[in-house]
């Protein structure tokens, strides 16, 4: 009788305890309105560099140019190209 209770409680666990990582993970948030003025340069520029690949859009380096983000993209193959971004929503900005 124990046998089976134990057999009993260790599948109900398995079970359970598979089912568990098929929850979906909750969606990414936009990073808007954070605080970043305490900031090292450095640091910026990362947090800069994160949220562009939180978007899709594989750079490798940035810049503050002319109240702009200038980012170095990969592109699909395999160059590199400048392109510009809005500084406060890095929407792409057309010349």
């Amino acid at each position: 009788m124990i046998k089976n209770s134990i057999l009993a409680l260790t599948t109900a666990v398995l079970v359970a305890g598979a089912a568990l990582p098929t929850f979906a993970a909750p969606a990414p948030v936009e990073a808007t309105n954070v605080d970043t003025s305490n900031l090292t340069d450095e640091d910026a520029n990362d947090y800069t560099l994160l949220r562009l690949h939180e978007k899709g859009i594989n750079a490798t380096s940035i810049e503050e140019w002319n109240g702009k983000i200038r980012a170095f993209v990969v592109q699909d193959d395999g160059t590199q190209a400048m392109q510009l971004f809005d500084a406060d929503s890095l929407a792409p900005v057309g010349l």
